[in-house]
């Protein structure tokens, strides 16, 4: 299967620096412009699916896509962000001053068995992506699918395809309605692209200041 991942547009929470997790955030004025742009980008492509979050910053961005491509929206709940439980709608910076110990436990854990309270690890959270991933290759396994996402999810495929651990899911960039390609052969993954914004050159200036890579 070839899988085309997209993160979702840019919202109020990702340009305050907020994590957003399950937090159904919708996209801001510069988000609708980014999913307009990306729509544009892959008008005319051929997909056999084209698969959502039902988040709605993921699902209006996914609408977006829709209109060009030619394929109607499935909602899946299982490519939601991971939850992040008390701390969404904090920023980092706070986290790190009033729970220093408990926020560095949950970023800097190698096993991702820490968890934000009542929220959901990231070992729960990747295995659940995962499993999304092979249902999805189960259906189309010489197709072309395209899922519209979130960060977190890009990340738990990316520390999937290379071998990573937990601690290491921050060292990839995933800025809104970023690109990202996956080739699942046989006998491994093929990273195709990563992080591809070129379609958003044209308005370059304007979301410098959002390239956050919170959840």
């Amino acid at each position: 299967m070839r899988l085309l991942v997209a993160r979702h547009g840019a919202t109020a929470h990702n340009l305050g620096g907020r994590i957003t997790g399950q937090t159904d955030a919708p996209l801001s004025p510069l988000g609708l412009r980014q999913a307009g742009a990306l729509a544009a980008r892959l008008a005319g492509l051929r997909f056999d699916a084209l698969v959502s979050s039902d988040l709605v910053r993921a699902s209006v961005t996914a609408e977006r896509i829709a209109r060009v491509v030619g394929l109607p929206v499935t909602l899946d709940p299982a490519l939601r962000e991971i939850a992040m439980g008390a701390w969404e709608g904090r920023t980092g910076h706070e986290l790190r001053r009033e729970a220093p110990e408990r926020f560095a436990r949950v970023i800097e854990d190698p096993t991702g068995e820490e968890a934000a309270p009542g929220g959901e690890s990231w070992a729960h959270f990747t295995a659940r992506v995962d499993a999304a991933r092979a249902r999805w290759q189960a259906q189309y396994p010489a197709g072309r699918v395209l899922w519209v996402a979130h960060g977190g999810v890009v990340s738990a495929l990316l520390l999937r395809a290379l071998g990573l651990s937990y601690d290491r899911r921050d060292q990839f960039a995933r800025d809104n309605t970023s690109l990202f390609e996956f080739d699942y052969r046989p006998d491994r993954i093929v990273i195709l692209r990563a992080n591809d914004t070129s379609h958003l050159d044209s308005f370059s200036d304007e979301v410098d200041g959002e390239r956050s890579q919170v959840i």
